[in-house]
């Protein structure tokens, strides 16, 4: 009897492993390029897990998803299938929507949680957390290696925008970093240090100002959520005096960096910019919408310069905003489900935060901030990734069937 209950431990102890490290090695590899083969292999053991959880568990299982947010995915799925049907190039729509929102965003939505379902609530809350703060290692060691391509190249640092394409991922990582700090001990603290002066890097690295202003708005929701002002003033602190040294010691240097925190406007966005051109188009077609996918606006973008020539761009570059692309996209009732997805998960994070604590509660604070500084503060300035939802949402979806369970 006993040797029954320590086998069947070491198997319970063997499986819980399996699941936390698929769903954690996934996180780590989203956001690294060049590795697509592993990321290949990572998800389809997912979902050979997924199905096997399914065939043995099925009535536990379909429980996971009777909520709201699952309505509201569903919604979303609708209003992009909605859009294909639509599209001027239907077959060029549903090839762009298979990989981003078929795939890496419905599937994925749900798949983890089935993977996860069977984890302890704080499990899945570490698995998220320290996933994030992880993934912030091989994202750095490849962010290195290109730096020193591009100085053989002759390309100096923080005077291109060749590394921009890090942006999602360190908004991600950002708000998990931010963890380590409330822990206690003073290896938590240099971990923190080592990693957050890296991550900074990377951040002033991606010339980004909506990368820039995302992070900052998390990190003052988040300082005033736990009332914690004192890492707010050092990080003040080390970026005025990075600032101080860089232009003091080399200004030219690091000219289009300063000219980049100066500016005031925003390239072009509004007016006849990216963002106002948008909304003409929009304007014209605003109930049905012209099909997903960005070469459905580029097309059409390219089509009509002819009649507008107040644009500023004469070739398209994108809306540069995620409402804009999605309403474009789906017309009226792409706008609508996309705002209900949004606005569902940031109502699950903040319910899941107030009913929550320790490492729970840092998941939902964490969850919640991401959503903010990628979909609705960067989103608000460039056509984010709508597939980046789907690991918020399958972590959500985890966390909330614990909580019910429990």
């Amino acid at each position: 009897m006993v040797l029954d209950q320590l086998s069947q431990q070491r198997e319970q102890n063997w499986q819980s492993l399996w699941n936390r490290g698929l769903v954690s090695l996934y996180i780590i590899l989203y956001f690294l390029d060049g590795v697509t083969r592993y990321k290949h292999i990572v998800s389809a053991l997912l979902y050979i897990t997924a199905i096997t959880y399914i065939v043995k568990h099925r009535g536990a299982i379909i429980n996971l998803f009777k909520n709201n947010l699952t309505t509201a995915l569903l919604i979303f799925l609708a209003a992009i299938i909605y859009s294909i049907i639509i599209s001027i190039d239907p077959s060029y729509s549903i090839d762009k929507a298979a990989n981003s929102v078929f795939e890496k965003l419905v599937v994925i939505a749900l798949i983890i949680p089935i993977v996860l379902f069977n984890e302890s609530k704080d499990d899945v809350a570490r698995t998220f957390i320290y996933a994030l703060i992880i993934a912030i290692i091989p994202l750095a060691i490849a962010d290195l290696f290109q730096y020193v391509d591009e100085y053989h190249r002759g390309i100096m640092p923080f005077t291109q925008f060749e590394h921009k394409y890090k942006s999602d991922a360190l908004i991600f990582m950002s708000p998990a970093l931010l963890y380590l700090w409330t822990l206690k001990g003073y290896r938590n603290k240099v971990i923190f240090f080592a990693l957050g002066i890296i991550t900074a890097l990377m951040i002033i690295g991606t010339m980004q100002r909506g990368t820039w202003l995302a992070i900052l708005v998390m990190s003052v929701v988040w300082a005033a959520v736990k009332r914690e002002w004192k890492l707010p003033a050092l990080a003040l602190a080390a970026v005025a005096l990075f600032f101080t040294a860089s232009h003091h010691y080399d200004p030219g240097h690091f000219a289009k960096l300063f000219n980049k925190m100066q500016q005031t406007s925003s390239s072009g966005r509004y007016g006849n910019g990216t963002q106002g051109s948008a909304v003409d188009l929009i304007m014209e077609n605003p109930v049905k919408g012209y099909g997903f996918g960005d070469d459905i606006f580029y097309r059409v973008y390219n089509e009509r310069i002819k009649d507008y020539p107040q644009w500023i761009f004469k070739k398209a570059i994108g809306p540069h905003n995620l409402t804009l692309a999605t309403w474009y996209a789906a017309g009226i009732f792409g706008l609508v489900a996309l705002w209900y997805l949004l606005i569902s998960l940031g109502r699950e994070a903040v319910r899941g935060y107030k009913r929550s604590d320790e490492v729970i509660r840092n998941a939902w604070l964490t969850l919640g901030l991401i959503l903010l500084g990628n979909l609705i503060v960067r989103g608000a300035f460039e056509t984010v990734n709508i597939s980046n939802l789907g690991v918020l949402l399958g972590i959500a979806l985890a966390l909330r069937a614990k909580q019910k369970q429990v």
